[in-house]
């Protein structure tokens, strides 16, 4: 008998493709982001009459519907101008180098490309992408997903190159939407680079349960017919991204799975008990996604509030862990931020659902904050080193006597 024959058939009746329920799924509709979808078509609305346009940076946690609005939006661009219009998309955590980044905008360009993968030097690429701009007499947008990755990693310098060759100085001319979920993104750029940025700025909150229920019913009726599941379910996915900071990616995997399992079940509904087998089997991928698409700074961070976890048991302070990443810092050779940017890292850990932190008074010694990991410490731990550019922290030796990667 073939293992696989008992999922041959199922009970429930699906009329639409699951693939309506993955990420990667562009919506026609995105209700509640009305207001981002009017303030970015005013903002790019001159380029539709021949003006330039102000650049746009793009705030939110994940699973706000950042990314998605930003490829509708320009979407409905190019419907409106026709070919006038190039859209280039680049997600900084992939490509995140000056060099790079100009490589697949040339691609983007119609005409040939002469910019090979690696050897050429910045002016050269630069040089060539105003010439290759100029002529192919198009207005350019460049998408930037994960901008703060690129100044990151490489400086307020690699981004101020790219502002600069899209700015009307060169005579090329552009428009970029810069894509981050750091908040402080703006206001960690030096002057020089503010100064290109001319940005607008537009905010992603997080959705609520009812908002998040919105999302997923129109998702679920292309998918389901209304007898192959109890609306139960939907609103308990709905709660449970509305719990993790109004994410829409994790409501919406929730309920693909939650329709996966009553498949493997062989149930006719999908019901709020295959939510939570859902639930349980999604949880240990969305910490790993949650860890890997922090900030590399924030890892450490992360890292450090494990370690003196380790060290004083339900008793890691601020103090603490604020010192042992700066030694972290300095065993991998990069350059600590401050303690203020540090305590900024914690609250964002915690609004991430990473960490809880308890303000205790000390009486006339004031008052300090208590740090503790809410997951799975190995796992966290784990996923953290996955970084390469942490990887050597796997190793490390000294007065701090710790080796991470015991007991992983």
């Amino acid at each position: 008998m073939n293992p696989f024959d008992k999922y041959e058939t199922q009970n429930i009746a699906l009329k639409g493709d699951l693939s309506i329920l993955s990420v990667i799924h562009q919506p026609e509709e995105f209700p509640h982001r009305e207001p981002q979808i009017n303030t970015m078509v005013a903002s790019l609305s001159g380029l539709i009459r021949g003006f330039s346009a102000n650049n746009l940076l793009i705030y939110g946690k994940t699973g706000t519907g950042k990314t998605s609005v930003t490829k509708y939006v320009t979407e409905m661009l190019e419907e409106k101008v026709g070919d006038k219009v190039i859209t280039c998309y680049v997600n900084c955590q992939t490509y995140d180098s000056p060099y790079s980044i100009l490589v697949n905008l040339s691609k983007c360009i119609p005409g040939d490309s002469n910019i090979p993968p690696s050897g050429w030097t910045l002016d050269r690429i630069y040089d060539e992408l105003v010439v290759k701009i100029k002529g192919s007499e198009k207005i350019l947008i460049l998408i930037l997903d994960e901008i703060d990755k690129l100044v990151e990693k490489n400086g307020g310098d690699s981004l101020y190159v790219i502002l600069k060759l899209m700015g009307e100085d060169t005579g090329a001319g552009g428009t970029i939407i810069g894509i981050t979920n750091d908040s402080s993104f703006y206001e960690r750029l030096d002057p020089r680079v503010k100064s290109r940025m001319s940005r607008e700025s537009v905010m992603f909150s997080p959705y609520n349960a009812e908002e998040l229920k919105d999302i997923l019913y129109p998702r679920v009726t292309k998918v389901l017919n209304p007898e192959s599941y109890d609306e139960a379910a939907i609103s308990l996915c709905a709660a449970i991204g509305a719990r993790e900071h109004g994410d829409a990616r994790k409501a919406i995997d929730l309920m693909r799975i939650s329709i996966e399992m009553a498949i493997r079940e062989s149930s006719d509904r999908v019901s709020v008990s295959h939510v939570y087998k859902a639930r349980d089997t999604l949880e240990i991928d969305v910490i790993r996604e949650t860890v890997k698409t922090q900030p590399t700074h924030s890892k450490i961070v992360l890292l450090s509030v494990i370690l003196s976890g380790e060290r004083h048991p339900n008793s890691a302070t601020t103090g603490e862990v604020s010192s042992l990443y700066a030694d972290l810092c300095r065993d991998i050779g990069i350059q600590p931020l401050t303690s203020r940017r540090v305590s900024d890292y914690i609250s964002e850990l915690e609004d991430f659902g990473m960490i809880n932190t308890t303000v205790k008074s000390l009486g006339r010694y004031g008052r300090t904050r208590y740090i503790k990991i809410t997951g799975r410490e190995n796992d966290i731990k784990r996923f953290i080193l996955e970084d390469t550019e942490l990887e050597p922290l796997k190793d490390i030796k000294g007065t701090r006597q710790f080796r991470l990667d015991e007991n992983i």
